[in-house]
């Protein structure tokens, strides 16, 4: 399901494909930005919303994903990548959105 927070169409902005402003799959109701909140002078955007799980939401689904693999030895960075896969997925965090055809 969307967020119901608000979009950024990401127009010309350098961190778009890293916040999830850009990135996030977009609602029916959904508030877009009018312009880009990048601020080119100071090269930042105060609403700029990471899309990237993290550390502290990943390491525990890790550790359930190891406890039901079994518990095998050499296998922390693939049970690592699958969690946050699969919270990046719940989260609609790898949907790419093109504000053009809205």
């Amino acid at each position: 399901m969307p967020d119901e927070s608000t979009m950024c169409q990401g127009e010309n902005c350098p961190v778009k494909e890293d916040c999830y402003r850009f990135t996030a799959e977009v609602g029916l109701q959904q508030n877009v930005f009018e312009t880009i909140p990048y601020n080119f002078e100071t090269e930042n955007c105060e609403y700029f919303w990471d899309n990237q799980p993290l550390e502290e939401e990943i390491l525990p689904l890790a550790y359930q994903i190891w406890l039901q693999a079994g518990c095998p030895e050499g296998r922390d960075m693939d049970n690592w990548f699958q969690a946050r896969a699969e919270l990046e997925q719940l989260a609609g965090r790898t949907k790419q959105v093109d504000f053009r055809s809205l």
